[in-house]
């Protein structure tokens, strides 16, 4: 993807202070028309054209300027930006999306599609909205979602499925919706889930101080993607703060995180980091990686040169104004010019590239972007 961008004298000075010069960016600083929900955006999930949204709004305002009823679930085609006709009605928030072929997971607090029981997990035609047979009886909060060729993986805060006790953590073959053998467990919540590049690893983050008692593996795990879900002990980064997020290729594991503000972190694909870690006032929410370009989207309103700062609330010993989003280089490992300024105390919760176009879409609680009402839903065009 071709970049382009001119970075501001100010923003030059400011990380030349920090010892590196600032990258191009590779999208624009303002996004195109688009739908727009009348609440938060929380998960953003692209396949085939369309991008399925998930979160807690209650009605999407068209491009017409019509708003039209989407209970929590919505899909917009992505080259134009409309709103179709795709409507299945979740009952409570949507928190994580899937989709794969001809399926659109969903998983969160809901316990009804519409009329029918789904206990924070179901399965969606990706065309139609109409509720599959799988029907698992999960005990709680699916927090989380990732889809190999053959099995669904969940994370959130439940203990069982369909009575059988399972870790915040459970997998489900994508043929018939059973209940896999595949049973890590994890202490606490489980936040985010990334596949590996190669597929034999299922990234966990979350919370939890441990997988399967192992003490090691707090707050972020590889964990097979085989068998019953043993730790794979190759993957050491041992993080000192919650993930909240997660994206991961053949390059290495990029993280969101809470914390002391919170942190960005790019760790390599044994565990060891790539970069030193990203120090920010506030969480990070989302992350989504394109080609030289990863994106970090939260509730910071500040970048902190140095990785430095205190107190509580945190503050940032030098700062670099990134309200709510920034984009990070991974050739040079700097931050590019790339500054739209969100509104809202939380900011951004949804990061996601479409590998189609090279479009970054945002979902979140914001209102404005660089003070032009954009609600809940902003896609940034990859520049020329």
């Amino acid at each position: 993807m071709s970049t382009r961008g001119v970075v501001a004298t100010s923003l030059a000075a400011t990380l030349v202070l920090a010892g590196a010069a600032a990258a191009q960016a590779s999208v624009s600083t303002n996004p195109v028309s688009c739908v727009q929900p009348d609440g938060r955006v929380s998960t953003v999930a692209i396949s085939g054209g369309t991008a399925y949204l998930g979160g807690s709004f209650t009605h999407v305002k068209d491009k017409g300027g019509a708003t039209v009823v989407r209970n929590r679930l919505a899909a917009v085609d992505t080259a134009s930006c409309a709103l179709l006709p795709w409507a299945p009605s979740a009952d409570s928030n949507v928190l994580a999306l899937a989709v794969r072929g001809s399926i659109v997971w969903a998983g969160g607090d809901f316990t009804h599609i519409g009329t029918t029981v789904r206990n924070h997990l179901a399965a969606l035609d990706a065309g139609t909205g109409a509720l599959t047979s799988f029907n698992p009886n999960v005990s709680n909060t699916v927090r989380a979602l990732a889809v190999s060729t053959s099995t669904l993986y969940a994370g959130g805060t439940f203990t069982s499925v369909n009575g059988t006790s399972r870790g915040k953590l459970a997998a489900f073959s994508t043929a018939d919706g059973s209940l896999a053998a595949w049973k890590p467990k994890a202490s606490g919540a489980v936040n985010a889930l990334a596949m590996s590049a190669d597929g034999s690893d299922v990234y966990v983050g979350g919370t939890f101080t441990a997988v399967n008692g192992a003490g090691s593996a707090a707050y972020l795990a590889a964990v097979k993607a085989d068998g019953k879900g043993t730790v794979d002990p190759s993957f050491d980064p041992a993080p000192t703060f919650p993930i909240l997020s997660l994206a991961a290729d053949q390059r290495g594991v990029y993280a969101g995180a809470g914390g002391s503000g919170g942190h960005f972190v790019i760790w390599n694909l044994d565990g060891s980091l790539q970069r030193p870690v990203y120090q920010t006032d506030g969480g990070v929410q989302g992350v989504a990686v394109d080609g030289d370009s990863v994106y970090a989207g939260g509730h910071f309103a500040n970048y902190c040169v140095g990785n430095t700062g205190s107190g509580s609330p945190f503050m940032c010993s030098t700062n670099l104004p990134r309200r709510k989003l920034f984009e990070v280089s991974l050739s040079s490992g700097n931050l590019t010019g790339w500054n739209p300024t969100l509104n809202s105390p939380l900011g951004a919760w949804a990061v996601t590239v479409d590998p189609a176009t090279h479009r970054l879409w945002v979902g979140g609680d914001f209102t404005t972007v660089n003070g032009s009402a954009v609600a809940h839903l902003a896609v940034f065009p990859a520049t020329p």
